[in-house]
């Protein structure tokens, strides 16, 4: 699933440290690649400290672009 969709992640570690990230927020200065393979590094070095993650989604734009891109292929799928 693409970042742009998340809007914050929280790790929570096994010493009830929370690392909150906001991805909206970084959205507008850095590219979601560079997101993506930080959030990717930043769970892959805490993995044995975290005891859970918490994703909130930007579910709106999400149903919006599902539904978008539905309509787009039922188009080309059944256009006379």
């Amino acid at each position: 699933m693409p970042v742009k969709y998340l809007m914050y992640i929280n790790l929570i570690l096994k010493n009830n440290i929370t690392i909150h990230y906001d991805i909206a927020k970084e959205l507008k200065s850095k590219k979601q690649e560079t997101i993506a393979r930080y959030l990717r590094k930043t769970i892959e070095d805490n993995y044995l400290k975290i005891k859970s993650v918490d994703m909130k989604f930007d579910i709106p734009a999400l149903k919006r672009d599902m539904q978008s891109r539905t309509s787009l292929i039922m188009a080309k799928t059944f256009k006379r």
